[in-house]
């Protein structure tokens, strides 16, 4: 599988649990890659010649174990790259003009090269915006303005007050801003966004294979026990890179056609899956799904749960299942 960009997914710990987290992390996961296995994945997409600024570092929330973090961007440069491309982080731990300052300068001095603001109303249901707006003046000041970029930027110039509005005011505001900004819907957001997406049967969604988003999008996530996992399809796992299988040597022999419910999703794509899934007891959502990915995902959850698919439908935890 060819590659031109990977994310290391150090956690799947997180302060919040936001509604649209397609790793659905939150603060009762306890995940953590180590530093060794993070230099491991380093060295093997060096030897992939990936681009540094291709590569990046998210969770889950990283700054939480900031010593960490620091030490995995440091790793960059000892295997032969010039530094990391981005970290992301929601901007939790950013309380003073003082922390932002020394934990971004050291992340520059290690080899950061941009620091990626996650911004929105569903992230502001657990972090102020104050709070992000105060990183993000100092993040500039630190690293340039083409240092720092922000999802959702001018949402923050004029923010709504999330976190205080009543429960049926805020799904009303978060069922606009979905239709604004769509969002990936895979992880909590399946469960908690999809609902507020209007919904079709099925035979109404489109029919295509998953074939580009698995096999061509040259994207891939490493979660923190190794799992592989193609672009954006959280949940669906190509192999477990591990030191005897390290991450180059996988991707470089992994072969979809072995892997039966990958291969189904590339060669037929999650309507014909949803078949399977029936033959074995899933029952359709009679208010049908907001979009292919949401059937994918329902149907997915449902072979999960019922031992389907060990090791193609990992990591358990992005189905809020026991690993």
């Amino acid at each position: 599988m060819p590659i031109e960009a990977a994310g290391l997914l150090i956690t799947d710990w997180c302060s919040a649990r936001c509604r649209h987290c397609y790793v659905s992390a939150g603060p009762d996961r306890t995940a953590w890659m180590t530093a060794s296995a993070a230099e491991a994945h380093l060295a093997a997409l060096a030897r992939l010649r990936v681009p540094a600024e291709g590569i990046h570092i998210g969770g889950g929330e990283p700054f939480g174990n900031f010593d960490l973090l620091l030490a995995i961007v440091r790793a960059a440069r000892k295997v032969g790259l010039p530094g990391i491309g981005y970290v992301e982080t929601s901007g939790f731990w950013a309380e003073s003009e003082e922390i932002v300052r020394a934990r971004l300068s050291a992340l520059a001095e290690a080899g950061m090269q941009k620091l990626s603001i996650s911004a929105d109303p569903y992230h502001q249901e657990f972090v102020p915006p104050d709070q992000v707006r105060l990183l993000h003046a100092v993040a500039i000041e630190v690293l340039g303005l083409r240092g720092v970029r922000a999802r959702r930027w001018r949402w923050l110039q004029a923010p709504h007050d999330v976190a205080a509005m009543p429960e049926s005011e805020r799904v009303e505001f978060f069922r606009g801003f979905l239709r604004q900004y769509p969002e990936r819907l895979n992880g909590r957001a399946a469960e908690y966004l999809a609902p507020l997406a209007d919904r079709r049967p099925p035979e109404d969604l489109p029919a295509e294979d998953c074939r580009a988003a698995l096999l061509e999008s040259k994207h891939v996530h490493v979660d923190p026990d190794g799992w592989v996992v193609p672009g954006t399809c959280s949940g669906i796992s190509t192999f477990r890179a591990t030191p005897q299988r390290p991450l180059d040597k996988g991707l470089l022999t992994w072969q979809w056609e072995k892997s039966s419910l990958v291969a189904w999703l590339v060669e037929k794509g999650p309507r014909a899956l949803l078949k399977v899934a029936e033959a074995r007891g899933f029952e359709r959502d009679p208010a049908g799904y907001a979009s292919k990915c949401h059937l994918c995902w329902s149907v997915r959850k449902y072979l999960a749960g019922a031992g389907v698919g060990e090791k193609e439908l990992q990591p358990r935890t992005a189905y809020a299942l026991p690993a």
